[in-house]
């Protein structure tokens, strides 16, 4: 079963997702977002080789009027259903990415496709993952190119990323006074 996490994030999870859990993607969520800040997409293509892309109902129009065919004909398609969610069928690499590793539809991509490159659920998870041995005590080693292959920007926030943890966790034991558990309202921003 798969849950949502700030509406567009599916996690593997059965049931709800527990308030310890959810304030760790929360930070994991933060280091993400001040990566894809700071990391310029370098327009390789990799990260559209996702195999869930993940298109909200509201999004379809859009996409559908770019593509010069009705709804319906697009969501048959184009799309595949799991439960309640849309996904495009075709991805690795998704049916949109030209030859030229552009998107076709770029104006009008889904809202997963422009929080890319690092503000996915794989990247997410590798932080979360990372965040939750570093708080152990555990310093892994940089994310790897195990992310997303050997993309240039992958590689960029590889580096950064055990950095941008420890100065999470260092701003966070701070605000407590002293070492201990990081708190923080779940799904705050």
């Amino acid at each position: 079963m798969a849950v949502r996490y700030r509406d567009r994030y599916l996690i593997d999870n059965d049931g709800p997702l527990p308030p310890e859990l959810l304030n760790d993607l929360d930070l994991a969520y933060e280091v993400a977002a001040r990566v894809n800040r700071m990391v310029p997409c370098e327009g390789c293509g990799t990260c559209c080789h996702q195999s869930r892309i993940l298109v909200l109902e509201e999004e379809m129009e859009a996409i559908s009027a770019e593509l010069s065919m009705p709804v319906q004909r697009f969501m048959e398609e184009h799309l595949r259903r799991k439960g309640d969610d849309w996904f495009f069928s075709v991805t690795g690499p998704c049916a949109f990415l030209g030859e030229d590793r552009r998107c076709r539809i770029h104006d009008v991509k889904p809202r997963i496709c422009r929080d890319a490159p690092f503000l996915n659920t794989q990247f997410i998870g590798a932080v979360l993952y990372l965040l939750r041995n570093q708080r152990q005590g555990l310093v892994l080693p940089m994310l790897g190119t195990f992310l997303m292959d050997d993309s240039p920007c992958s590689l960029k926030a590889a580096a950064m990323v055990s950095e941008e943890i420890a100065l999470l966790l260092q701003r966070d034991e701070d605000d407590q006074g002293g070492p201990g558990k990081v708190c923080r309202t779940p799904g705050a921003a």
